[in-house]
């Protein structure tokens, strides 16, 4: 598996992305590979969209998703100068601000839409302090040792979910970002529980605790596919400034999290199965 994928992430460009259209064709029509989640993942999401309108959304999201295995296989091996021309940062004065000149850490909440990956190279290229993404541990040990050495690259420090707490804390005088694809399905016990994309969700509530303990601003960032292989994030903020009511913040990245989806549907993550969970409260009704 190493020396297959160390060969792929040599593939020209050109030749990479026809290695994608082919694993799209696979994936899409022969495997059907989590079709049907895709399919009620949209139906959710886009009610008010017509069945032909989901399903040009449908390919295009498979499209993009074996596009997006491609360039994370090929980032082992692109240079810092490729990730600034292929990454753009359209308001870095917003980063500079929150940061006040990089001298403070700021929380950068994504969620998985664009190129997340190649959003990390980009900004440790681009700007001049590490960028320390938070990841949830994989269950498979070849995966996880490859996505670490991945986004160790260029000096990132990635930190476990479950230690992110006490790695932010001893580490919170150092001057960096911290980076968290908030996203992922959270616990059914003790997440935030919230509608997301039309149904309920629940939410770590990590990001929200860290901001509060260091007193440090939030910005979302959003990451747009411009055209194959090129990406352009835009930051906004997420919090006024001052200390903000609980679960508030958390609130305003779901919303947002909604806003950039929509915009843009097809380069969203839709195989993901966040949804399988259900409230405590409608999980006790339905047992009386």
């Amino acid at each position: 598996m190493k020396l297959l994928l160390s060969i792929l992430a040599a593939l020209p460009e050109r030749v990479a992305y026809f290695v994608a259209d082919v694993l799209y064709l696979l994936a899409f029509y022969l495997f059907r590979y989590r079709r049907a989640t895709v399919r009620e993942n949209l139906l959710h999401a886009f009610p008010e969209k017509t069945d032909e309108e989901r399903d040009a959304i449908e390919k295009a999201s498979y499209k993009h998703l074996l596009s997006l295995l491609m360039e994370i296989i090929r980032s082992t091996k692109m240079s810092e100068e490729e990730f600034n021309d292929r990454v753009r940062f359209s308001n870095l004065d917003l980063m500079e601000t929150a940061t006040e000149g990089y001298e403070k850490q700021v929380i950068i909440l994504l969620i998985h839409q664009g190129n997340w990956e190649w959003m990390l190279h980009g900004a440790m290229a681009q700007m001049p302090v590490s960028v320390d993404p938070v990841y949830k541990k994989l269950h498979h040990e070849f995966w996880q040792e490859y996505m670490l050495s991945a986004r160790s690259r260029f000096g990132a420090s990635p930190m476990a979910l479950d230690q992110v707490g006490r790695e932010v804390l001893r580490g919170r005088k150092k001057k960096r970002l911290i980076v968290m694809l908030a996203d992922q399905a959270g616990p059914r016990d003790g997440g935030f529980w919230t509608d997301f994309l039309n149904r309920p969700a629940s939410f770590y509530r990590g990001a929200e605790k860290l901001a509060q303990a260091l007193k440090v601003r939030v910005l979302f960032a959003q990451c747009r596919r411009v055209e194959r292989g090129r990406y352009e994030v835009e930051f906004h903020q997420l919090d006024d400034g001052s200390p903000m009511e609980e679960e508030r913040l958390l609130e305003n990245y779901v919303r947002f999290a909604e806003s950039v989806i929509a915009q843009q549907p097809e380069t969203y993550l839709w195989t993901n199965r966040r949804w399988k969970k259900k409230p405590p409260k409608v999980e006790s009704e339905c047992v009386s």
